[in-house]
């Protein structure tokens, strides 16, 4: 069955992929319409993450931000279908970086760095900085359920040179890379929601008691490296520009939760001023400590 579900649709992805871009951006639009006039998708989680981030708004206000949400939402749907035929040259002009020489220091002196993503404007054309670091790169990802459709993401996004690593693996690979003296660059997208099942660690963000994972912070500690969180800011339609944020020059110096954290803040601080283009579909505060049924850690910030 899921073999039939990926060989059905791969040739509509495929078509759609080497369609040119005017085309690309209508199809987002009618997808648009059919997933928030028609199917309504997750409107209300839309709306009830974006009232709980910015409660000073009104009826009108988050219905209006919703609505760009949501239509941001299909641009990288389809943005996503278009990384299967976009060229080097093309994706190099749509998705730029301003920092990328303070980044390729660390490579030069054999240092690998952790990288920490989030949902917030382009994800998926972050393979573009393949061709402007110089360091070997490694994204560490949750595998698909389907295989087929897993195999085809992992080409995607490793088509111009990283290597796609599932979380469970990710510790292994950085070991044998250290042991090789390989410098090696680790980035994981870190503002995912753990399930109730295996939530432990809460922070603040948006000034709520939010579950994240510490897997990144865990990473650089252990080992001592830098972490730097990447900053992606829509300029226009298509077009995208990132920026390579210090978190700490070496984790294994700072107190616990700092990198985290400090991931958080920058992460809310970006928000706030392109609300319209973070991924508001995921249920970020369905789970509280008291769901959860074991010890959980607390940063300091929610005492605060």
């Amino acid at each position: 069955m899921q073999a039939a579900a990926f060989y059905i649709a791969y040739p509509f992805i495929w078509l759609i992929a080497r369609l040119p871009f005017a085309v690309i951006y209508a199809l987002s639009d009618v997808v648009y319409f059919i997933l928030y006039y028609i199917i309504g998708y997750r409107k209300k989680v839309i709306a009830s993450n974006i009232k709980i981030a910015f409660p000073g708004l009104n009826a009108q206000q988050v219905v209006a931000l919703s609505k760009k949400s949501t239509r941001h939402f299909c641009d990288i749907f389809v943005e996503m279908i278009k990384s299967t035929g976009i060229s080097r040259g093309e994706v190099q002009k749509r998705f730029v970086c301003d920092n990328v020489d303070e980044i390729n220091a660390f490579a030069k002196a054999g240092q690998p760095i952790v990288l920490m993503l989030a949902h917030q404007a382009s994800y998926e054309w972050t393979i573009a900085l393949d061709d402007f670091l110089d360091f070997r790169t490694y994204v560490v990802y949750k595998p698909i359920k389907n295989p087929h459709f897993d195999q085809y993401i992992r080409e995607v996004r490793s088509k111009f040179g990283s290597d796609l690593v599932p979380m469970k693996k990710a510790y292994n690979i950085i070991r044998a890379s250290r042991n090789s003296d390989e410098a090696g660059l680790y980035a994981l997208v870190a503002d995912q929601a753990p399930k109730p099942s295996s939530a432990q660690f809460f922070t603040k963000f948006f000034d709520q008691v939010t579950p994240v994972f510490m897997g990144g912070e865990r990473m650089a500690h252990q080992y001592g490296m830098p972490v730097y969180y990447l900053q992606v800011e829509k300029v226009r339609r298509g077009y995208y520009k990132a920026h390579f944020d210090k978190i700490t020059l070496d984790a294994s110096k700072e107190p616990e939760w700092l990198v985290t954290d400090s991931f958080f803040q920058k992460l809310e601080d970006q928000i706030r001023k392109q609300p319209e283009y973070y991924l508001w579909s995921h249920k970020r505060w369905k789970t509280k400590p008291q769901d959860v049924k074991r010890a959980v850690e607390l940063s300091p910030r929610v005492h605060q």
